[in-house]
């Protein structure tokens, strides 16, 4: 928990440092991005906190990093000057949903014997799941230039881009879930994610196992 509360700590001290910057630019597109990203980054410890999931170590720090990236770049104008600057965010955010995404697939497969997910699958299943979000998003920028012209998208080139990026991010974190998978068993991944709160929920909504 001591690590958890120090990288939260490291990446809030970050962005309330960009936040307070952009308040005083007073632009609020970066003010806006700043405010919500200190707001999420609280997430993982207060889930580890009320003990609903404990993420890995390195999956919070990837959540911090990606966060303070992306505001990085709207402050410094490096989503404009760099090109290379918006694919590291698309790949470093990427790889969080990616990994999040496997747990969710994980912990299915954990609370329900009618289910089975080999290893091999998730190399399918987790870019899958991140193609998904990434269409998702791409509309939401779209619908957000057009009714709030933020330029959030530069050309159908960028886009396709970040599309390609974020399959790459799928496709990292599926032989990430399947390398450890294929060492490690599942009981001991699922023991260190201390997510017996979240499982209860899921069979209190859902109903017993093998009921889904």
């Amino acid at each position: 928990m001591r690590k958890m509360v120090a990288i939260t700590v490291f990446f809030e001290v970050i962005l309330i440092a960009m936040l307070v910057y952009s308040i005083a630019e007073g632009v609020s597109y970066w003010a806006f991005t700043a405010f919500f990203s200190v707001l999420l980054m609280t997430v993982p410890y207060v889930l580890a906190a009320k003990e609903v999931i404990h993420l890995p170590w390195p999956l919070v720090v990837s959540i911090g990093l990606a966060f303070t990236l992306h505001s990085a770049g709207l402050i410094t104008y490096w989503y404009d000057t760099s090109f290379w600057w918006d694919k590291i965010t698309h790949l470093v955010s990427g790889v969080v949903i990616a990994s999040l995404a496997a747990i969710e697939l994980l912990l299915l497969d954990q609370r329900t014997e009618s289910i089975y997910i080999p290893p091999a699958w998730y190399l399918f299943l987790v870019p899958l799941a991140i193609l998904t979000l990434e269409i998702i998003w791409e509309i939401v920028e779209f619908f957000a230039d057009v009714l709030l012209q933020v330029g959030m998208q530069h050309s159908l080139a960028d886009t396709v881009n970040d599309i390609v990026t974020n399959l790459l991010s799928g496709l990292i974190g599926g032989l990430g879930v399947m390398y450890y998978l294929r060492r490690h068993p599942m009981d001991e991944l699922i023991a260190n994610l201390r997510a017996e709160k979240l499982i209860q929920w899921f069979v209190v909504r859902f109903g017993e196992p093998d009921q889904v």
